[in-house]
């Protein structure tokens, strides 16, 4: 595209700048007004799903009502309306709202938070994508399952725990899809590492905010390596990633073999990994005492924490 020199006063730069003027102009008029039928299209969407599902959602007052069979939800109303009046005003927001996560047919003050990952492209309207985070939410079951949504995966977490809860069985059929074992009589998640190794991720202790790290051979008694992973590593509750780094423990942990292990962690899109574990030196210590071949990777600037005999 030639570059238009408005300083000039000639005859010929003004032609070249009135040029085209009224057409540009109704392109743009016509591509606002396709816009606005796009969004009146995907208004009738999200009615007809409001409509055909009226035992489960509802306009209430101040939120789109959801009701999962994992839990309910709330989409703010004023909120979605105000970002598709005028997305340009002061605290203007681009993207969705946070959905609010409540526990299935129970409100409550202290809920939960998720932001739904959108798969939608540029071109699809604000209101298809409501209408699509609304079925989404009616089929949460899938969407828990979908491996962009992290985010929708921790706050039903955080809401229910591991106990017996709503989630309860869907969790199981995902930790069993990894290799792992949700034990609630024994409060962890147990699954295989490298050189026979087993991780153990508690979570009984109501000390522990997160999860407690720990290890055996075979039926040896676990060895506490990490008290707590939410002192020391970022994401923390986030069980793929734990999940994903621990299993390559403790090969992994070793000074050659850590390139590998951050490629393959690499390669993960959901969730980001930078190989804490690797760069603690009291987890690295406690962990060399039971792995001889880790002993000159490890560090001996901190103690070793403490172990469960």
């Amino acid at each position: 595209m030639s570059i238009i020199d408005f300083s000039g006063t000639g005859e010929n730069s003004m032609t070249e700048w009135k040029d085209g003027r009224t057409d540009r102009m109704e392109g743009f008029i016509k591509e606002f007004r396709d816009s606005l039928d796009k969004n009146e299209i995907g208004l009738r969407f999200l009615s007809d799903i409001i409509s055909e599902n009226e035992d489960r959602v509802r306009i209430g007052h101040d939120n789109i009502i959801i009701l999962g069979k994992l839990a309910s939800y709330a989409i703010p109303v004023r909120m979605i309306i105000g970002m598709i009046t005028n997305p340009f005003r002061e605290n203007g927001s681009f993207g969705m709202p946070r959905v609010e996560v409540h526990p299935r047919g129970n409100w409550v003050q202290w809920h939960g938070n998720a932001c739904i990952q959108s798969k939608a492209g540029p071109d699809v309207p604000a209101s298809d994508v409501i209408a699509s985070i609304v079925l989404a939410l009616l089929s949460d079951e899938e969407l828990y399952n979908d491996e962009s949504q992290s985010s929708f995966r921790s706050s039903l977490l955080n809401l229910y725990g591991l106990t017996n809860s709503p989630i309860s069985d869907i969790i199981d059929d995902r930790m069993s899809s990894k290799g792992a074992i949700l034990d609630k009589n024994e409060g962890e998640i147990r699954f295989k590492g490298t050189h026979g190794f087993t991780w153990h991720l508690g979570f009984a202790d109501p000390e522990v905010r997160s999860f407690a790290v720990s290890s055996s051979i075979r039926d040896s008694p676990r060895r506490l390596h990490m008290e707590d992973t939410y002192k020391w590593i970022s994401d923390c509750k986030n069980i793929d990633k734990l999940l994903a780094e621990l299993s390559l423990y403790p090969r992994g942990l070793m000074g050659e073999h850590q390139e590998e292990t951050m490629e393959i962690l690499g390669s993960y899109e959901n969730f980001h990994s930078d190989n804490e574990f690797a760069h603690h030196p009291p987890f690295l210590n406690s962990v060399a005492r039971y792995f001889a071949p880790l002993a000159e990777t490890a560090t001996d600037s901190d103690p070793p924490l403490s172990e469960v005999e």
